[in-house]
This record gives C-alpha cells, sequence and structure tokens, in this order.
C-alpha cells in the first residue's frame, strides 16, 4: 500500500512560527489604496470588451469602510445601478456590493443580477462573459420593509464590519434562456460569487441549477499530478491533490492546474454545497482543491503562472481560506504570511503596481473582504 504525506488539515501547533503584523499598518494600507483608487482610473477589458471596472472598486470600497457620501463612491455607485446589465464578472460584482450595502432596500436590484447570472449560464454549467437578459417585474420592496440602510456610522472604519439588515421576504428566480459561448474557470468563480451574494439577500434558484454548477467543477479538476505533490492527502479523507485550469484538463490553457483557477475552484465547491446545505469539509472536491493549495502553496506567486494575475489570485486564495473556514492551508497561515508580502509591496503613492485591478485586490485580500459562510446570515451550514 502506498503511503502517503497528509499536507492540508494539520494542528495549529505543528505551524511554523509567522511573525505578527501590526494591525494598525494593515489598517494604514487599506485606508491609503483606498485614498489612491479615489483619482485612479477605472480600466475596461480589452477581450471581454467591459468598459470599466467601476463595480470592482465599488466593491472594494464598500468591503473597506469608504462612506457613502464619498464623491468617488457616489459616482461609481451611479453608474452601477443605471448600466444595463452585462459582464458575469461586473453583474456578480453588482450583486455582491449591494449585498454588502444593503441587502433589502436593493433586493429587487438583486434579483436582476440573479435573473442575468441565471440566463447566462451555459448548458454544461459554465459561465462565459454573457450578454444582457430581460427580466421579469418583480414587485418592488415595500416601503415599510426597506431598511434604509445596514447600520453604519458614516466615518471610515476599517476594522468594523457593518451588521447586515435582516432579509424578510425572497424572491424566486427561474431561468428562461440558456447562455452561450465556450465559458471558462474566471467567469465560472465569479457567477458563483454573485449567487452566493443573491442567495444570502434571499433570491431563491432552482436547485438546478446549483447541482449543474457543482457538477462542472467535479468533472474539471485535474488528476492528480506525478511527483512528489501526488502524494499528499487531506488529513483523515484521503484525497489527492487536485486542482483546476482555466478550462479542462489538457485544455489550451495547458495541462497543469494552476493558483487562481485552483482557488477560486475551492471558493465556488464551498459556496454550492452552501447553498445546498451541505458540509463542504465532507466533499471529495473540495478537500482535494485544498490539498492543490497546499501541496503547491505559494503568496509569492499564481502557482504555475508566476507574476501573471498575482493580485488576482492572492484574491482567490483570500476567498477559498475564508469560504472553507480554515486559517491554516497546509502548516501556513495564509493571511499573515499573504498580508506581509502586500504590504512590503504597496507603492508610496498607496497603490499596488499604480494599477486599479491590483490595488482592489490587494486591499480585499488585506480586509478580508469574504464574509464566512456561517456568518453570513443567507443560509445555515
Amino acid at each position: 500500500m502506498r503511503f502517503v504525506l497528509s499536507l492540508v488539515i494539520l494542528a495549529v501547533a505543528s505551524a511554523p512560527a509567522v511573525a505578527q503584523v501590526d494591525q494598525k499598518r494593515i489598517d494604514q494600507a487599506i485606508k491609503k489604496g483606498c485614498e489612491w483608487l479615489k483619482t485612479a482610473p477605472s480600466p475596461g477589458h480589452e477581450h471581454s470588451k467591459a468598459e470599466h471596472c467601476d463595480e470592482l472598486i465599488l466593491y472594494t470600497f464598500i468591503t473597506a469602510g469608504v462612506p457613502e457620501s464619498d464623491k468617488r463612491f457616489k459616482a461609481l455607485f451611479e453608474r452601477s445601478m443605471s448600466d444595463e446589465l452585462h459582464q458575469t464578472y461586473k453583474v456578480a460584482l453588482l450583486a455582491m456590493s449591494l449585498e454588502e450595502l444593503d441587502r433589502v432596500k436593493y433586493q429587487v436590484r438583486i434579483a436582476q443580477c440573479a435573473q442575468h447570472l441565471v440566463d447566462n449560464q451555459i448548458a454544461t454549467g459554465l459561465w462565459s462573459y454573457g450578454k444582457p437578459t430581460t427580466y421579469p417585474a418583480f414587485p418592488p420592496v415595500p416601503a415599510d420593509v426597506a431598511s434604509g440602510g445596514a447600520k453604519k456610522s458614516g466615518v471610515l472604519d476599517f476594522g468594523a464590519a457593518k451588521e447586515k439588515p435582516k432579509v424578510v421576504r425572497k424572491i424566486s428566480v427561474k431561468k428562461q434562456r440558456d447562455g452561450d459561448g465556450g465559458g471558462d474557470n474566471s467567469n465560472t468563480q465569479y457567477a458563483a460569487l454573485g449567487l452566493r451574494a443573491c442567495y444570502d439577500a434571499g433570491i431563491i434558484f432552482e436547485e438546478s441549477l446549483i447541482h449543474l454548477a457543482a457538477k462542472w467543477w467535479m468533472e474539471s479538476q485535474h488528476p492528480p499530478e506525478d511527483g512528489a505533490a501526488a502524494n499528499a492527502v487531506v488529513s483523515g479523507g484521503g484525497e489527492r491533490p487536485r486542482g483546476w485550469s482555466y478550462r479542462m484538463p489538457g485544455g489550451d490553457e495547458g495541462a497543469k492546474a494552476y493558483g487562481s483557477m485552483s482557488a477560486g475552484g475551492v471558493g465556488a465547491v464551498v459556496i454550492y454545497d452552501y447553498m445546498l446545505k451541505k458540509d463542504w469539509k465532507k466533499n471529495p472536491v473540495a478537500r482535494s482543491g485544498m490539498a492543490w493549495l497546499a501541496a503547491n502553496y505559494s503568496v509569492t506567486q499564481n502557482i504555475n503562472k508566476g507574476g501573471a494575475w498575482y493580485y488576482y489570485y492572492l484574491y482567490g486564495l483570500e476567498r477559498a481560506g475564508i469560504l472553507y473556514d480554515t486559517n491554516l492551508i497546509g502548516n501556513h497561515d495564509w493571511y499573515l504570511e499573504g498580508a506581509k508580502i502586500l504590504l512590503d509591496k504597496q507603492d508610496g503613492n498607496g497603490s499596488w503596481e499604480n494599477k486599479t485591478w491590483e490595488t482592489c485586490f490587494a486591499i480585499l485580500f488585506l480586509k478580508k473582504a469574504t464574509r464566512p459562510l456561517v456568518a453570513s446570515g443567507g443560509g445555515k451550514r
């Protein structure tokens, strides 16, 4: 019988000592980064034909505690609310923003985001960039139900989390059509984030949509790789490391799984178990994905992609750690190690590499922007 090495769920005592990062320094870095973003460009994406990334900046501002009265906040919010819903990333990020900002007050717009995501799921379970759809006449939020905003102080507070208003009604969203295009695991992992936000806002989905999405992540997971990493398993479960690439194993992105898709894959799998009220820590797909992140662990590069999409990967790693509900990946404290790297990489002007996307992803990591599933209030584990 082949002996294997357990890597993922290790006792805290076995973890190597990691220098603590001063919380005040983290808060200052977040604040400085947000100040830079207030005058930063909102670049689009040529391949997806997105004209701007307002929703990404908006979500960063909301999670970091920038007040709604801020001039840039208001401009981002107004354009995001008035634009036609298009692009999987942008719609998912808008749903995440509104659910965090006030999921009762903005429930109808969140339901429209849900309809867009549902109607752009491809028959395989994947999402591509997507295209606009039509929306049913969702009933407006009654005046006596609208919260008028979650509790907030009106000042910048980088340490506190807002108390979300309780969801008091449910809205059902049903699929009207299939999406088109080939799809990819980048759009697909962000679709999962958007669906989770809608679910936590009281949107009800057909279970078949969630099962189809979960099925894709199971079927597109890479087989264990040769070499030392192939011998790793999750403690007590026996799963060997298995990650994800851009589409299917051996596709146009090459044979190897890589960091940003694997971290995003773990997060998506966990989200769907949460929505189906399953225990994700018993799911071999999630466990083997975490084993892959442990066996190939890095906070200095996007594993198997080097410097490409590094900050995008770190935000994916933050989501995997928080959604899976673990402080350790292998014997590594992923947050402390990642935070130390990001603090050292921040430029003097507050940005990371003078780039908007990179700065947003860095702030989202440092802020631990992802809400733990057990504490989100939208469902129970």
